[in-house]
């Protein structure tokens, strides 16, 4: 590969008139330049191997795994298999009355409201696991693709959080994304 690049920049050099011989610094220079571009095109290959499922490897076969929900401890080809099915799923059938509806199940005071692809869930949670928890899997099953979501408050204060039972591991396995856990609020707070 870096004689490829070598020679193609060599040409370069040549039609723009720029003298390249052994042991000077252009030569040097050629040869430098040459080395890093070999490796950068080393590096984008590789990233666009990870972008498919089927030449991806390590890396780009656990961002599919995580998308599709799929247990990574099994081998390559049975990944394969699963990412290949979740390809194939359709997507984008939900509609915000599908959500809204599953969010108002979660309590008398919940709802959604959406703008140009803006989503704000109101109600109010008192740190319950089992809240929280449903709407994780209502956001994992019922958002619109390209649609952020956050909730009404601009957030709990620390004591709030430190009042909570739980521990960080434990709000990471809510499936709330950092824009919802950022902005829930308390029963105790005045809707604003």
């Amino acid at each position: 590969m870096n004689e490829m690049i070598y020679k193609r920049l060599s040409n370069l050099y040549k039609k723009l008139g720029i003298s390249h011989q052994e042991g000077s610094a252009e030569r040097g220079e050629l040869l430098a330049y040459s080395m890093a571009i070999g490796d950068l095109y080393g590096e984008y290959d590789s990233c666009f191997r990870q972008i498919f499922a089927d030449t991806a490897t390590e890396y780009g076969l656990s961002l599919f795994c995580e998308m599709f929900g799929i247990d990574s401890s099994l081998g390559y080809d049975e990944k394969r298999i699963l990412i290949a099915e979740g390809m194939g799923r359709v997507f984008g059938l939900s509609s915000l009355t599908d959500i809204g509806k599953a969010v108002e199940e979660l309590g008398n005071d919940f709802f959604v409201s959406c703008k140009e692809f803006n989503m704000v869930i109101s109600g109010t949670i008192d740190h319950s696991a089992d809240v929280l928890t449903r709407l994780g899997k209502i956001i994992e099953n019922y958002l619109p693709p390209c649609t952020v979501v956050k909730f009404c408050s601009d957030g709990l204060d620390f004591d709030n959080w430190d009042s909570s039972p739980y521990l960080f591991k434990n709000y990471d396995n809510f499936n709330l994304s950092f824009d919802i856990l950022d902005t829930l609020r308390r029963t105790n707070e005045q809707y604003k």
